[in-house]
């Protein structure tokens, strides 16, 4: 009512009307669902219908599928229509009034604080969600569950069993009995949240220094035919000088006609760079020019460093680098 009556005096009807068009109490019983009655006086709020139409969902998902194992939903909606403010907290509540599962909201790092301070105001007070002895909330990030989930493989990987065993029982026990709940689920899911972290001692990659030369003359090579490639396959290859010597010129392959031809110029001019035999050069040649080679060939011929030169020369051409 505050609100409808606080559009009106400033003249914003489409606000009002939207507002008063919110009937509390419509589409559910205040007496069968005490918790989010008392959110509602914790809160100072209403719980507007499309807030209960989706809280309902997510606690108990209307899916039309054979297989009754799936539970997991994302839903979306509207910015300002209280996901977090207001829908999360019911989830809270609701389903942490189970004795049968473990309530876990998974929250961007950076707004842990924030939802930490939120769900502490609304469901510290008169709801009294405490801890696990009672049904208590979780609150995490995804980089603690992965960090979780690295640090017992390391552990077995270290052969620290006793630890490792008892983090294995923590973990199957939070996948059977856990409730996860996902607040900006676009961004977790995000694949860039499926952290790759290290594990183990710190190495070299192949070919240490030696690989970024081999990039460089590579490249170095590819400016060096790039205006004789231009000329050959006109229309397949764009093809603009830099105006300064040790600037990279414009060019574009656009077919796999011109790529052919160049990969085999490059290659031609880096083999004969190297300090081989006639015959080496053939078997290398032969090597990075198939990426479906095996690498066997070479292996009863050279050393392993300059195998490794190779694999990487391969990689950049045969591959289709450009």
């Amino acid at each position: 009512m505050e609100r409808a009556l606080h559009f009106a005096n400033d003249n914003k009807w489409d606000e009002f009307k939207n507002e008063s068009s919110h009937i509390p109490y419509s589409k559910w019983i205040p007496s069968e669902n005490m918790s989010w009655l008392i959110l509602e006086l914790e809160m100072n709020i209403t719980i507007r219908d499309i807030q209960i139409r989706v809280a309902n969902h997510m606690i108990k998902p209307n899916l039309t599928t054979n297989n009754s194992t799936i539970q997991s939903i994302v839903m979306q909606m509207n910015m300002g229509e209280g996901k977090t403010s207001v829908i999360l907290p019911m989830l809270c509540v609701s389903l942490s009034s189970s004795n049968s599962s473990l309530v876990r909201i998974i929250v961007l790092k950076f707004l842990f604080p924030t939802n930490h301070q939120s769900l502490r105001y609304k469901l510290g007070g008169l709801l009294n969600r405490q801890a696990l002895d009672n049904c208590d909330i979780v609150l995490t990030s995804p980089e603690d569950i992965l960090s979780f989930d690295l640090l017992t493989i390391d552990q077995c990987r270290q052969k620290e069993f006793n630890v490792a065993s008892s983090m294995l029982t923590v973990q199957r026990w939070l996948k059977k009995f856990v409730r996860d709940i996902l607040d900006e689920s676009d961004e977790i899911l995000h694949v860039k949240y499926q952290l790759v972290y290290t594990v183990g001692d710190q190495q070299q990659l192949d070919g240490c220094a030696e690989r970024w030369r081999t990039i460089q003359i590579i490249l170095d090579l590819v400016k060096k035919h790039a205006e004789d490639i231009s000329k050959c396959f006109n229309e397949d290859v764009f093809y603009e000088p830099s105006k300064r010597k040790s600037a990279f010129p414009q060019f574009r392959l656009q077919s796999h006609k011109p790529f052919s031809f160049l990969c085999r110029k490059v290659a031609d001019d880096w083999i004969n760079s190297r300090n081989y035999r006639y015959e080496d050069k053939q078997r290398i040649l032969a090597f990075i020019s198939e990426e479906t080679s095996s690498v066997e060939h070479l292996e009863k011929h050279f050393p392993q460093n300059d195998i490794q030169l190779s694999l990487i020369v391969r990689g950049l051409l045969s591959s289709e680098f450009y």
